[in-house]
């Protein structure tokens, strides 16, 4: 062929390359390797463009859809085995095309892909698989493809199928074992079929179930070629063992009626261990305490690691107060419990009125060299007794002047033999004056409340306040019982009681005094006290009784009365220094010198002068914190003083500055001249 007969395209693209190559060779741009020339344009377009390539398709055409099961026959039925969905691409001659996208679209079923859409390949066909969104699904669908081809669109007809269960049977189910000790495990297998064609079926959810027992998974979905397993334990889901004979079931989700059952026989609970599993500390009340009559202590038996149900257990007393029952209700020998489901033995307690450590032993009946002993439980509170309430004060001399000045008032309660009250025991406050916490409730046998100055304010500066409880009068237990019983005495009877306003130890009707009555007669009284007020004649011979204890507080105001200081002080000449004079006074934090001043309050001395020099040599310098009010004063201790004075000439000073603490801040000065 001349080069004159190649087409144009030809032409130009060889002559152009000829003179790159030229070019290159000229300018030493080449590298020695041959350059081979395209083949040549002929300008021909082959047939059969399958590939989009040469001349664009002007039409394309799609057949129907054909749907075709698992054995490649035609269906419009659906099954969990699914089927597959075929359509064919050709352009306007007929012929294949490929790399056309194909999009399928139907409800209720999922598609081979995530997006439902493929290419066609070579022979123009596309095909994507089809299976039941939920295999339980049934009804009548329609499917559809839509085909895009260099920006051309096609859809099919819309093909009409309908999704059906098919009958799924559970075939060539296998225990791996059929006898297990108790809490042991054995594999279950099976496979899924058609009933009607035979053929192993994926993707059938299969439920186990068990009359006692569990599974690793209770539902499992069938997969290569229908296999199907689950593991059993021989543990229900509350952690307890099973035993004896026992069924387990199979289940095909979409069709119930198929289920199958296999019997696993499991050998007997045989318990290993036993523990005590009471955790906190049972500290139980006596008899006579008022408290709860009764507690609970827990045991635990396994076997093999697992909660063991209904097993004998002997529950026995190593050590306890002589009248501590056990199990039921004045027991005291060994006794045969059975545990519950979830392997505990729960044993009751009954405490007497004796106090005292107790432990309790369980012992399998199976094996006596498993046993468990139970820790901390003991009998060791009873009520209140009357010489067993201490009443305390954080301070008992108050600023009067001012409202909030606060002290705390604190009960502390013991049984007769020492021990704590039950907690919880309610302790009542009345006041004469100011404001007073109604109530406490003990915890380990102690509780406070507060007193707070205001409104009203007793006239001779000094409250009572008085606490009471419910609890036992004070006895003599001539038979060791720990119990009231005939002969035995009360050291101090006591009856109804009233708060001593006035401190003469005696009810006074006429001055309105609180009074707390029960009604008691026939018995002969305690003489009354100011701490243990108590009214004659209402005293009896029960041992319960209501508990007093009754304290005084003081109100002291802010200026001090100084009794007993002189108006002036006598020289002490410079010859007698080592002579030193001695002053004594007393301080007071009223004018009826029943109190000191309030706690905190200080007190110091200075001299001026040349030589002349003072100090304090006796007294308290800082108030206590409690002073002794006992006997309607204050003691002498609590409010003299002493202090000396050397090289004192005439017009030197002496001194003495007092201060009052927060919440009422006060100073004052008393100078002493030396004349």
């Amino acid at each position: 062929m001349s080069y004159s007969s190649l087409p144009l395209t030809s032409k130009l693209f060889q002559l152009t390359a000829l003179t790159l190559s030229l070019a290159l060779a000229g300018c030493g741009g080449g590298d020695g390797t041959d350059t081979i020339a395209p083949e040549p344009d002929t300008g021909v377009t082959q047939p059969g463009n399958g590939g989009g390539t040469g001349t664009p398709v002007s039409d394309i055409k799609v057949t129907p859809i054909t749907l075709t099961d698992p054995n490649g026959n035609m269906t419009r039925t659906i099954t969990s085995a699914g089927a597959s969905a075929t359509v064919k691409v050709t352009d306007n001659n007929g012929d294949p095309v490929s790399n056309a996208l194909v999009s399928f679209q139907a409800e209720g079923v999922t598609f081979g892909t995530s997006n439902s859409t493929v290419l066609t390949n070579e022979n123009g066909e596309a095909a994507i698989s089809v299976k039941p969104s939920d295999n339980t699904t049934t009804g009548s669908y329609q499917l559809s493809a839509t085909v895009n081809y260099e920006g051309q669109t096609k859809t099919t007809p819309g093909y009409a199928f309908s999704l059906q269960s098919i009958n799924v049977v559970l075939t060539d189910i296998a225990l791996s074992s059929s006898s297990l000790n108790s809490g042991g495990s054995t594999n279950i297998t099976l496979k899924t079929k058609d009933s009607s064609s035979n053929i192993e079926q994926n993707d059938i959810t299969v439920n186990f179930d068990a009359s006692c027992g569990s599974f690793d998974n209770d539902s499992v979905v069938s997969s290569n070629q229908g296999d199907v397993t689950a593991t059993y334990t021989a543990v229900d889901e509350n952690g307890n063992l099973c035993a004896g004979a026992q069924t387990i079931t199979a289940t095909p989700a979409n069709n119930p009626a198929n289920k199958q059952t296999r019997t696993v026989n499991i050998a007997g609970v045989e318990a290993s261990s036993i523990f005590y599993t009471t955790t906190e500390t049972v500290q139980l009340g006596a008899s006579n305490s008022g408290s709860s009559t009764s507690g609970q202590i827990e045991f635990t038996v396994y076997a093999n690691g697992r909660p063991a149900a209904n097993q004998q257990v002997e529950i026995s007393k190593i050590f306890a107060p002589s009248d501590f029952s056990f199990v039921t209700l004045n027991n005291q020998t060994s006794q045969t419990v059975t545990s519950d489901s979830q392997g505990k033995v729960v044993v009751n307690l009954y405490p007497g009125a004796l106090p005292g450590p107790v432990e309790i032993k369980a012992t399998l009946r199976s094996n006596p060299n498993v046993f468990a002993l139970s820790k901390n439980v003991s009998v060791a509170t009873g009520r209140a007794t009357q010489n067993g309430v201490s009443i305390s004060l954080s301070k008992n001399v108050l600023a009067v002047g001012v409202d909030g000045d606060t002290s705390t008032i604190t009960a502390r309660l013991v049984d007769r033999v020492g021990n704590p009250v039950p907690n919880g025991t309610v302790v009542s406050f009345v006041s004469e004056g100011g404001r007073v916490t109604p109530n406490c409730a003990t915890q380990n046998g102690v509780c406070s409340v507060e007193f707070s100055t205001q409104n009203p304010r007793p006239v001779d500066d000094r409250v009572s306040v008085i606490a009471y409880v419910e609890g036992d009068k004070n006895y003599i237990d001539r038979d060791g019982n720990n119990q009231f019983s005939a002969g035995d005495v009360f050291t101090r009877n006591i009856g109804d009681f009233f708060r001593d306003d006035n401190e003469n130890n005696q009810y006074d009707t006429e001055a309105g005094e609180f009074v707390y009555r029960k009604g008691g007669s026939g018995a002969t009284c305690a003489p009354s006290s100011f701490s243990q007020p108590n009214i004659l004649g209402t005293c009896d011979n029960n041992l319960a009784a209501t508990l007093r204890y009754q304290v005084v507080l003081g109100l002291a105001a802010d200026t001090p009365l100084l009794a007993g200081l002189p108006a002036t002080l006598t020289p002490n000449p410079a010859t007698d220094l080592e002579s030193p004079k001695y002053v004594d006074f007393q301080m007071f934090g009223n004018s009826a010198q029943t109190l000191s001043m309030a706690a905190g309050t200080t007190i110091s001395i200075a001299a001026e002068g040349g030589s002349c020099e003072a100090e304090f040599v006796n007294g308290k310098l800082t108030v206590p914190n409690l002073v002794d009010l006992s006997n309607q004063t204050v003691n002498a201790s609590d409010v003299s003083y002493r202090f000396s004075y050397t090289g004192c000439q005439r017009n030197d000073k002496v001194k003495i500055t007092v201060n009052t603490p927060e919440p009422s801040p006060t100073t004052t000065t008393r100078t002493l001249l030396i004349q």
